[in-house]
């Protein structure tokens, strides 16, 4: 069977799903047409519908109860506050190499020459086999230091453990500051256990929101414990530190573990392992859970200050196990215990298979209930398949390089100027067949990097850079318009979802400023409810909620339908989605927990802070901080007025549905507003209010997390990935841009480098 009859075969079933034949649009930005194209059958499309403008705009989230209450006050002044525990791997300061203070113990991290060394990376931050089955469970702290009255306070703290007995006094607290030799792990107390009367404490299901629970596998805190004191070199020098009591402010690392026992999780039909660490925490008496860095002498836990909050207080602590690639997989640092529950399952959705079931991790079990829902064409057929480790995907960087990893959005122009999917591919270009044993094939439509055009900058201190662009080929008729997006990084989604509408429309500007910035919202009709919504999501804004953006991901680059699209035919008839027959397609409980996951997703606190790692022990690459160049380079960030688009600073509001992301500061640096960037950056293809030019401000949170995430992977910036450094990123900056680039090429190199610094750390 010759190559050309089996290209017309797929491609005669790529007409089936997606529609009918466009037309060779005109030669665009070094374009090149295949001269094979598959030829096919044109299908009717109807409009894109888009609102006109913001009129009638109704917002996201009306008031309501929490899904889970974290946190709250007795009448008395007694604070409860509840959170959720995952089984991991190791301990938080267990990396790849052993180390220890010098003449302490081994100390893996140099050579005999004292230069850093890398063994490889801990399992703090990874996900066990079958996480999602009986493997999450509730802590809850009862603290009476509030209390009028109290003058010895104490802390009662309670397991709550669903679906398998736990063993008692399983929670470790106080980091072991004053052992020498102690780094990975080691905690001074284990608590007073509080019933010694069973071998075991059952099962018992979570209390109710806002009420007292019932005291379960209890211990209890009374005095923060007598410790050997400390010189100034930060080794014992023979005095001792007798106990006290606690006081409100005392920062209290808890160490949390998962004991049961085999007959217990093989009655659950589990034949998993018993026994696994959790995350470690830190509680301020008084106050709650927060986030937390190592300090002098050896990494002891200390609350992280404010100012470094990206996430707010569920920003991911620092990460001393040497796995920066995880960093964007973790959960929301004051997660509840039921929502911990939901993000390991939703977890589970976003790295199976929507073709086979299985999962991409080795040692779990496959998810039958979406295994067969991808369509016959595909991009991907996992979430993460395309947003790496919950970063960026792969970038355009080689020559021949299929971009099935990439998302090209296509359209076309009816008669009266009104926009519609395109009559051959319908919304996207979905690239590759299936195969009847779920391996991709070719599928006729491919999109290739065929070329790169490249220019060059000079800075003012005569530094060159080079400016790369990629040109793309089309194995089928090019689209008469297209846009190449790249997929965006996952963390914060849900932060940036809870801000209110107006403070987001309060950026919008009537009139330039003296940068000719302005800024402009963009709209989106609810596909459910048809109500008008503020965009949020995507390059250009035009996604109102993480719900919208998911479903529009699985039926754009893996043809699942969904409750929110239920039709295939949704991609070539935007008019008639909704009243479509349905087909068969991810259920409404797996598209909610993908959606809670990716809700919870949180964000890296800033490195902007030294850690106090042991002397002699070689700091884990994402610590070799400086902390007067990174906040230099905060002060060259605000100098070249990049802030006018890039908010530092935003508040969430208080009606979205997990307590976690209500009501906290964050700094994600975007204003979620469009921005015209210039002729360079433009496309053809418009989405409501957002012409060719104009893109919505990415957040900077976790940026300069992206090569660690990447790992291996080519690292690309900006909307299609051209730009291979950050560097490159600002060069590219056209239009309401323009000046603060031009400020950029500008700069000495120590404040270009100290910029740079200040990028990375966050």
């Amino acid at each position: 069977m010759g190559k050309a009859f089996v290209r017309a075969l797929l491609g005669s079933a790529l007409l089936a799903a997606c529609g009918g034949d466009g037309g060779h649009g005109p030669h665009d930005g070094g374009i090149q047409i295949a001269s094979d194209t598959v030829p096919g059958d044109t299908t009717t499309t109807t409009p894109f519908l888009a609102p006109a403008d913001g009129a009638h705009l109704a917002p996201l989230f009306a008031p309501q109860s929490p899904i889970e209450t974290l946190q709250f006050t007795l009448p008395d002044g007694t604070l409860i506050t509840r959170f959720g525990n995952r089984g991991v791997g190791h301990h938080a300061r267990e990396r790849g190499e052993e180390w220890n203070e010098i003449g302490q113990g081994p100390n893996e991290t140099v050579d005999a020459s004292g230069a850093p060394v890398d063994k490889g990376q801990g399992a703090y931050l990874s996900f066990v086999p079958n996480s999602f089955r009986n493997r999450t469970w509730g802590m809850e702290i009862i603290d009476n230091s509030r209390v009028a009255g109290i003058a010895r306070p104490s802390l009662k703290v309670n397991t709550y453990n669903p679906t398998v007995d736990f063993l008692p006094g399983g929670t470790a607290f106080f980091r072991a500051f004053d052992r020498v030799g102690v780094t990975g792990y080691g905690w001074m107390d284990n608590g007073e256990l509080l019933d010694t009367t069973g071998s075991v404490c059952s099962p018992v299901d979570y209390p109710a929101n806002g009420q007292p629970g019932t005291d379960h596998c209890t211990v209890v805190i009374r005095d923060y414990p007598g410790h050997a004191g400390l010189g100034a070199d930060g080794f014992p020098d023979g005095t001792r530190v007798d106990a006290r009591p606690l006081k409100v402010g005392d920062p209290i690392e808890m160490a949390p573990s998962m004991f049961t026992t085999t007959a217990s999780m093989q009655a659950r039909g589990d034949n998993g392992g018993t026994r696994y660490y959790a995350n470690e925490w830190v509680y301020v008496v008084g106050q709650g859970l927060t986030p937390w860095y190592g300090v002098a002498p050896r990494l002891n836990s200390a609350p992280l200050p404010a100012s470094t909050l990206s996430g707010g207080l569920g920003s991911v602590s620092y990460n001393y196990s040497d796995e920066g690639f995880r960093m964007f997989q973790q959960p929301a640092n004051n997660t509840g215990m039921r929502n911990m529950q939901r993000f390991v399952e939703g977890r589970r959705t976003a790295h199976s298979s929507f073709m086979t079931g299985a999962h991409i991790e080795p040692g779990n079990e496959p998810m039958a209930a979406i295994a067969g829902l991808a369509g016959p064409h595909v991009n991907a057929t996992t979430c993460v398949q395309c947003h790496v480790n919950n970063g960026r995907g792969p970038a355009p960087s080689t020559l021949h390089q299929r971009l099935d990893r990439m998302a090209f959005r296509v359209a076309m122009k009816d008669a009266g100027g009104g926009l519609r999917p395109d009559p051959l591919y319908g919304a996207s270009i979905q690239m590759n067949a299936m195969s009847s044993s779920g391996a991709p094939e070719e599928g006729g439509y491919v999109v290739r990097v065929v070329g790169f055009e490249t220019r060059s900058v000079t800075l003012a201190d005569g530094t060159q850079v080079e400016l790369r662009k990629p040109r793309f080929r089309f194995d089928g008729p090019m689209p008469q318009l297209w846009s190449a997006r790249a997929a965006q990084a996952l963390i914060g989604v849900g932060l940036l979802e809870a801000v209110p509408e107006a403070d987001i429309l309060a950026r919008v500007r009537s009139a330039p400023d003296q940068d000719g910035v302005l800024g402009k919202a963009n709209f989106s009709f609810d596909p459910e409810t048809g109500a008008t919504r503020l965009g949020r999501f995507g390059w250009k804004a035009s996604k109102a909620s993480v719900r919208h953006q998911v479903a529009h991901a699985l039926l754009n680059e893996m043809s699942v339908t969904s409750p929110v699209y239920p039709n295939r035919s949704c991609t070539t008839d935007p008019v008639g989605c909704r009243t479509a027959p349905a087909q068969k397609g991810i259920q409404e409980a797996d598209l909610s927990a993908l959606t809670q996951y990716l809700q919870l997703l949180s964000v890296p606190a800033q490195r902007s802070l030294p850690s106090g790692f042991p002397k002699g022990v070689a700091p884990t690459q994402e610590h070799r901080v400086d902390a007067v160049q990174v906040a230099n380079g905060r002060k060259v960030f605000d100098a070249l007025r990049c802030a006018a688009c890039h908010t530092p600073e935003m508040k969430t509001g208080r009606n979205h549905p997990f307590a976690e992301l209500r009501d906290q500061t964050i700094h994600p640096f975007t204003d979620l507003l469009l921005h015209d960037m210039g002729p360079a950056l433009a496309d053809n293809l418009p989405e409501g209010q957002a012409q060719g030019a104009m893109w919505r401000t990415p957040a900077l949170w976790g940026i300069g997390y992206t090569a660690k995430i990447a790992q291996s992977q080519p690292v690309g910036y900006l909307h299609d990935g051209r730009a291979r450094t950050l560097t490159e990123a600002i060069l590219w900056h056209g239009g309401e841009g323009e000046k603060s680039r031009q400020r950029f090429e500008q700069l000495s190199k120590a404040d270009r480098d100290a910029l740079l610094a200040w990028l990375k750390s966050l």
